[in-house]
């Protein structure tokens, strides 16, 4: 056979809509059937990575409409898109919405396709090819290798990760693409270390793939955040996860592929220095859950701090509501089932220790913590507070706020009807006041008086009307309770205890206590 192959018919319909996918924009690589849409257009509705260079090959009479979404700038929502297209398709115009990458990969394209069809319109959809592969290629990162990786995992990373992104990054055999996630990568670091994921496993990150910036780093989840640092990363970037991110992965001399199979029986086992067997108790550090991301990243940053300060033990993460990993799901996966009751006389250290990152007790750290290590070879430690290091922690942060020496204090507390916690706090705010040198007032947020916003206005009943209210901030981290802080009527409000390097100096007490360090 010889001579051009031949060319297939493809039609653009007057008020129709077709979904045409690029690649990467250095190749401004389209389908020839892409093309042919593409050059029969009268209305182009482009995104910032895609094939933009194309757009150049048009005629002065077609419409190019820049639609492009840019981190932390202002720009069109999904909605005003849809509308868009709809709209031109209305007024009898061929429209191309030319994507970046697949238009079905994170890229949205379902949500247009509806749109346009419950408009009524006439749809067709091109393929692309997505930059969750072709992104980790340029890079010489293959997703998939005989013998190595037989399944890959595409994630979008702009958020928390979830149980199936976090097995996957735990399987040997997946390659896991992270999209999206490159403004977010201490953010997925610590969940993935904190929930067992081995801080070995090879990392590599490839940004403005095959465009002339592009720019590779490569390292391991341990040590990923500091080689894009030293890199210079930013986005757009594509982050891999998974033994074909390794550094020289396709590097002669190669090793030999499996001589049979190709599937999940080709997988080479991983070394025997990748399985952990801790000889010491996993730390569980329990937080009570928050679905304000910044409170999450709080919790994990303090987590990554202590392991940083016991590099030997275990660090997970796990919540006693709204958050997961659960609290009971992270125990049992740690601590076997027991039947002996444990005591301090025991000779051999539990197999887990919990931490509450919780500031007194109350019904979490009496019911949700004790039922956790119950019928478990593990134990539990008591709440954080009270300590005198919290009261340091407090002041500074009063002082950050822009607190002065002459301002009247209130102690803002989560509050329980747990009576013991209730004296807990009572306990912590002598302790403030006396780092502090004067009286400090305790106020709950909820579930105990006095309210926060009644011990505000007392304290200024009792200091005078032009008296300067501050309040100090006894939870750990942003969340549902501090947002309620704004409305007490303070003139000054302290941020959370937070990320804060006593915080995990305490944390590192009570594992060491309970685990006989």
């Amino acid at each position: 056979m010889s001579g051009p192959l031949p060319l297939p018919e493809v039609t653009l319909s007057p008020g129709s809509v077709a979904l045409v996918g690029g690649g990467p924009g250095a190749l401004d690589l389209i389908t020839v059937r892409g093309l042919q849409l593409l050059q029969q257009a009268d209305v182009v509705v482009v995104d910032r990575l895609g094939p933009v260079g194309l757009t150049q090959l048009l005629g002065e009479e077609v419409e190019v409409i820049d639609v492009g979404k840019t981190p932390g700038h202002p720009s069109r929502s999904q909605e005003e898109i849809s509308a868009l297209l709809v709209e031109h398709a209305r007024a009898g115009r061929r429209v191309v919405r030319l994507k970046g990458g697949d238009p079905f990969v994170l890229g949205r394209g379902g949500e247009e396709v509806l749109a346009c069809r419950a408009a009524g319109l006439e749809v067709q959809t091109v393929p692309g090819v997505t930059s969750a592969i072709a992104g980790p290629a340029a890079g010489d990162v293959p997703v998939t290798h005989r013998g190595t990786a037989v399944a890959l995992h595409v994630v979008n990373a702009h958020g928390d990760l979830g149980p199936a992104d976090l097995a996957a990054l735990k399987d040997p055999g997946t390659t896991t693409v992270l999209m999206m996630g490159v403004e977010w990568l201490p953010r997925l670091v610590a969940q993935a270390t904190l929930n067992g994921v081995d801080p070995a496993t090879p990392v590599a990150i490839v940004q403005s793939a095959t465009m002339p910036e592009q720019r590779v780093a490569r390292g391991t989840l341990a040590t990923i955040e500091e080689r894009a640092m030293e890199a210079g990363i930013g986005f757009p970037a594509v982050i891999t996860v998974g033994r074909t991110a390794a550094e020289g992965f396709l590097a002669p001399p190669s090793v030999p592929g499996p001589e049979r199979g190709a599937g999940r029986e080709a997988v080479d086992a991983p070394p025997a220095a990748e399985r952990s067997s801790a000889a010491v108790p996993v730390l569980i550090g329990c937080a009570h859950g928050t679905r304000l991301r910044e409170g999450r990243d709080v919790i994990r940053a303090i987590l990554r701090r202590v392991a940083a300060q016991l590099p030997a033990v275990p660090v997970r993460e796990a919540y006693v509501d709204v958050q997961t990993p659960e609290l009971p799901d992270v125990v049992a996966a740690h601590a076997p089932v027991s039947t002996a009751v444990r005591t301090r006389e025991d000779e051999h250290a539990a197999a887990a220790v919990v931490v509450p990152l919780l500031l007194s007790t109350g019904f979490h750290v009496g019911q949700d913590v004790r039922r956790a290590v119950a019928h478990h070879d593990a134990v539990a430690a008591g709440p954080l507070g009270p300590d005198p290091r919290l009261a340091t922690v407090m002041a500074q942060r009063l002082a950050e706020a822009g607190a002065t020496a002459e301002d009247q204090v209130v102690m803002a507390v989560a509050g329980t009807r747990d009576a013991g916690g209730q004296a807990m706090a009572a306990e912590m705010g002598a302790l403030l006041g006396a780092q502090l040198g004067r009286e400090v007032t305790v106020g709950f947020i909820s579930a105990a008086t006095p309210s926060v916003g009644e011990a505000v206005a007392a304290v200024r009943a009792r200091a005078g009307r032009d008296a300067r209210v501050a309040v100090a901030n006894y939870l750990l981290a942003p969340g549902f309770f501090h947002l309620q802080l704004e409305a007490a009527g303070a003139d000054v409000v302290a941020a959370p205890l937070g990320d804060h390097p006593l915080i995990a100096e305490i944390i590192v007490d009570r594992y060491q206590q309970m685990a006989g360090g």
